[in-house]
């Protein structure tokens, strides 16, 4: 008999269901980005803007390994952390899945942009940028580092640290698109890809601690569980992106794409930061609620049970 069966509060279709619309999201980004001319134009007039803007923020160099160091050590050290908390019941198998989450993300990253490595020539900028670089590896190792934190942790603490997961992700994706490494939609796909293994990883977590004489229940609240870390999540989330394409299509509704797209403006800049950084927290906000709402129905089966 298959696990998910011998646990009746486990519904496996949901994570299948959150895999595929990540799926689903990440072919819409990738043709509507890479393979028309408004969008290529608009990615890249972005991200030209910020390679010529200035920036008080310290300088990062793609050869400099360090900037692999700052990423990951701190998660890293939070999931040491994390996973000494929880008791000795199958700990490791949770820690296994936490890595094989980020380097399944990573190792995906990488297949994308070998598989599909050539840009389309569709405007005049595109010769600057021949290349796929969608999805971004960089945002990837820190958005995947993430959810090993967010996976390893106790269900109960779950919702903090996804707050804090979106949080970590989406600066890293706004740092690098600051520095002009990568364009807005490289950090959107790195997030739907490690999105999607992170609920590949749920399935497996979720099974594991289904099994947990120690599982405790969640922390009483009204409402959905992890619904205020989700609502704050949310909040940052919506702003952003609500920002960020009022900053990219108000110039573009008003002048039209070619006038607004013709040089570098502050709107463009404001535009990539925003959308750069906030679907890491939209992606938070949805799977806060999820993890939560799976948690309760396990301790609420071991109760009856």
């Amino acid at each position: 008999m298959p696990l998910y069966q011998r646990n009746p509060a486990f519904h496996l279709e949901r994570w299948v269901a959150g895999f595929l619309l990540c799926v689903a999201l990440f072919g819409v980004l990738y043709l509507g980005a890479v393979r028309t001319g408004p969008g290529q134009l608009l990615d890249q007039m972005m991200q030209r803007t910020a390679s010529g803007t200035w920036n008080p923020l310290p300088p990062l160099s793609p050869q400099n390994d360090w900037i692999t160091a700052w990423i990951l050590l701190p998660p890293a050290l939070a999931c040491a952390a994390l996973a000494h908390q929880r008791g000795p019941h199958q700990r490791w198998l949770i820690l296994l899945c936490g890595a094989a989450v980020a380097l399944g993300a990573n190792v995906t990253t990488q297949v994308i942009k070998l598989v599909w490595s050539g840009r389309p020539t569709l405007v005049s900028l595109s010769s600057e940028w021949p290349a796929n670089s969608l999805p971004s590896g960089h945002t990837t190792m820190a958005a995947g580092a993430a959810a090993a934190a967010f996976l390893i942790c106790r269900p109960r603490d779950r919702a903090f640290w996804g707050v804090l997961a979106g949080l970590w992700a989406a600066g890293w994706g706004g740092y690098i698109y600051i520095e002009g490494w990568h364009l807005p939609s490289d950090m959107m796909a790195a997030y739907l890809v490690v999105a999607a293994w992170t609920l590949l990883g749920g399935a497996v977590v979720h099974h594991v601690e289904a099994r947990d004489p120690e599982l405790a229940p969640l922390p009483a609240e009204p409402g959905i569980p992890g619904g205020r870390q989700a609502g704050l999540s949310l909040t940052l989330g919506v702003m952003g992106t609500v920002l960020g394409l009022a900053a990219l299509l108000g110039p573009v509704a008003r002048h039209g794409l070619a006038e607004a797209t013709a040089s570098p403006t502050p709107w463009l800049f404001l535009a990539g930061a925003a959308l750069s950084s906030a679907p890491a927290l939209l992606l938070s906000a949805a799977l806060i609620p999820l993890f939560s709402s799976e948690t309760r129905r396990l301790t609420r089966t071991a109760r009856k049970a």
